[in-house]
């Protein structure tokens, strides 16, 4: 089953969930059965543009996503 990006109608390939006693966001690869999971679909382009919340840091543990500084991998 595919599952469509909250953002548009494309297809989404991530999820975007939240620590916010940590402060961290987090991109996880989709699996296309996200349902009543707690966290956002998006497609390839609008979880690449997305920002985390100022102070935040985001963790994106995408299959091939280029660790950032201060990220383990």
């Amino acid at each position: 089953m595919s599952v469509s990006c909250v953002r548009c109608a494309v297809r989404a390939t991530s999820i975007l969930t939240y620590d916010h006693a940590g402060a961290e966001a987090y991109l996880d690869d989709a699996s296309g059965s996200e349902s009543g999971f707690d966290g956002l679909v998006l497609c390839e382009a609008h979880a690449g543009r997305f920002t985390p919340p100022w102070g935040w840091r985001l963790v994106d543990r995408r299959s091939g996503a280029i660790p950032t500084a201060g990220e383990g991998g």
